[in-house]
């Protein structure tokens, strides 16, 4: 007993909570302005603060003094030589004075070397000083530019946090027609929640007529009912077995609707008469018929005018009356067989009509489908498939027909056609063209883009939303509607590699031997003197050799090894420009369920987005209010 009740009470509160759940949605979806999805937009990328490429640039200091003394030095140690024999010269000074020879070299090494090394060491450790001030300071710059950049890019990943991701998806051309293509049931509903919440909130009407068998439009229905809008259901063709069908209409407008209808039954490029009889039929029956007319009494006067019409197997359908004036009309229809074919085919379609039954009793009258601040479902539901192909031209050419009657006020309905795709291209456009002239949106959703439906997309004053395509064909066909763009592609991507290594080694050996010889000879003569005391005459002779010789030798050798190596990397990449699809045919296959691509055109040109009209959205954190705004 404690168990069940554990349970139940379990089962209420997750009901409970799922219910809550869908009121809050409900709320959430109905607000805000008109909406075709939500455009998910990647945080702006961190800008980097401008002096992010220039750190603070350590530069080694330069000490003019500690410059001077290195350079003085560096001479006294090339002097060494000089410096010796100045010592030698001491030495040999200091031994003719009487000084002791190692009080001599020590007296000349301490004024010579001793007080220059000293006065260095003293620089040096002032530029030691100088430096380490210098690079305290630099460390310190560098502490605060780090810090600087720092606080910049906090406040770029804090502005990247709290930006918006969804933007609504709106339409910036203002088109009176959108089309559809492709997706499924549970893609076209969360479309028609997304759309059509903010729409009936403002005081909008919408009329869905739903041929696609999905029931697309109950989660809309439920949304509407709790913010209580006004929503009808109406079911075909069952409303229609027990309503009048001149309701709105004259015999003509409703003979123009019924024969359109069947017309389409037929292939394209048959035989067009065949209309016109139609036309003369349906006029003529409704016509004689008294009120109500309805599916079940135009194939009893049909079955008159073929002369098989039997009162009681029908139930008295037609009056009496009734059944004279078609009686007397028989010669006027014409007894031709192409007339008799037809009249025959015309009573089988309005027979099959007959048979469905009213389950669910009256429907909402048509004159009141489109209404402001209304939400009205036409839905076409039948398990004979015949029957229900039927029901969809026909329900289609009459709600045609309110628009050339001008009966949907403009600007205050938007009309949505789910499931068309097999009505035609004829009967499309001619519903664009009269819904555009009516001054009435249009949405037009179809399941496939083929060869026939593909040239409806693109018409004046609409835009074009595509959802998932399968299909390889079709998704090619979006994307070639979509259009091509010019891109840079990398179709090339090169690395060299390389890396030399020399090695070298080399010996050289000289010598050099000379001598030289000098010899010197030097010979004297005789004199002769004249005094007081006579002629003195002296004779002598002296002479002189000398000889030097010199011989020198030198020799030099010379060993040397070198050793290299380099490495060397380059790398390339090369760009081509193409014409490519701007949407990949693949992307439009793997979109989600809920995925779309938008295309519309603006004064800028062409605009194709990306979106998701799951109206869950609505519920995620980051939502932006506006649409997003392409920076200027």
């Amino acid at each position: 007993m404690c168990d069940g009740l554990t349970v139940g009470a379990e089962g209420a509160s997750v009901s409970s909570g799922a219910e809550e759940a869908g009121v809050l949605l409900a709320e959430r979806v109905f607000t805000g302005e008109e909406r075709w999805g939500w455009e998910y937009v990647e945080p702006p990328s961190p800008v980097l603060h401008p002096d992010a490429g220039n750190p603070p640039v350590w530069q080694e200091p330069v000490h003019p003094p500690l410059v001077k003394l290195e350079r003085r030095r560096a001479k006294r140690q090339s002097a060494l030589v000089r410096y010796f024999w100045i010592l030698v010269a001491a030495a040999v000074l200091a031994r003719l004075t009487g000084l002791d020879l190692f009080i001599a070299v020590a007296l000349v090494v301490i004024v010579i070397a001793g007080i220059p090394e000293v006065w260095l060491s003293w620089v040096r450790s002032r530029a030691k000083r100088q430096r380490a001030l210098l690079l305290r300071q630099h460390e310190g710059r560098t502490i605060s530019w780090q810090r600087q950049i720092d606080e910049h890019m906090e406040k770029q990943r804090l502005r990247a946090a709290a930006a918006d991701l969804w933007f609504p998806l709106q339409l910036d051309s203002r088109p009176r027609r959108i089309d559809v293509f492709g997706g499924t049931g549970d893609s076209w509903a969360s479309l028609l929640a997304t759309v059509g919440g903010p729409l009936l909130r403002g005081g909008h009407g919408m009329l869905i007529m739903d041929l696609s068998q999905q029931a697309i439009a109950m989660e809309l229905a439920g949304m509407a009912a709790h913010h209580q809008i006004p929503v009808s259901h109406v079911p075909l063709p069952s409303s229609f077995t027990s309503s009048d069908l001149l309701d709105g209409f004259t015999p003509d407008e409703l003979a123009e609707s019924l024969a359109e209808a069947l017309a389409t039954l037929r292939p394209p490029g048959a035989d067009i008469d065949l209309q016109s009889i139609d036309v003369d039929l349906m006029h003529t029956t409704a016509k004689l018929l008294d009120s109500p007319v309805t599916y079940e009494r135009l194939a009893a006067g049909l079955r008159v005018l073929l002369r098989v019409y039997d009162p009681a197997a029908s139930g008295d359908v037609l009056s009496p009356q009734e059944v004279e004036k078609f009686s007397r009309a028989i010669d006027t229809v014409g007894q031709g067989e192409r007339v008799q074919n037809e009249l025959n085919h015309v009573r089988g379609q309005m027979e099959l009509m007959a048979k469905a039954q009213a389950a669910q009793g009256k429907g909402l009258p048509e004159g009141q489908w489109c209404q402001r601040g209304r939400l009205t479902i036409v839905s076409t539901d039948d398990p004979v498939d015949r029957r229900k192909d039927l029901t969809d031209r026909i329900a289609f050419f009459r709600l045609l027909q309110f628009l050339r009657q001008r009966r949907i006020q403009s600007g205050d309905v938007t009309l949505v056609l789910a499931g068309v795709d097999h009505l035609g291209r004829a009967a499309l456009e001619s519903m664009a063209r009269q819904a555009r002239s009516a001054g009435v949106r249009l949405v037009l959703m179809l399941e496939h883009l083929r060869e026939d439906t593909v040239k409806v997309a693109g018409g004046p004053d609409s835009a074009t939303v595509f959802m998932k395509l399968g299909n390889g064909e079709e998704a090619r066909s979006a994307a070639q509607f979509i259009g091509q763009e010019h891109k840079f592609l990398v179709n090339q991507l090169t690395r060299q590699v390389g890396e030399t290594l020399t090695e070298g080694r080399s010996s050289s050996y000289g010598g050099q031997e000379g001598e030289s010889v000098t010899d010197t000879t030097s010979e004297g003569g005789s004199s002769t003197n004249e005094g007081w005391f006579g002629l003195a005459d002296s004779r002598g002779r002296n002479w002189g050799n000398s000889r030097s010789v010199t011989t020198s030798l030198s020799r030099s050798w010379q060993e040397s090894t070198s050793t290299s190596q380099a490495r060397s990397v380059n790398r390339g990449e090369n760009e081509s420009r193409v014409y490519e699809f701007t949407v990949e045919p693949t992307h439009i296959q793997s979109l989600p369920v809920t995925g779309l691509v938008l295309v519309e055109t603006v004064p800028g040109g062409r605009r194709v987005v990306f979106g998701d009209c799951n109206p869950g959205i609505t519920g995620l954190p980051r939502l932006s209010d506006g649409p997003r705004r392409e920076p200027s």
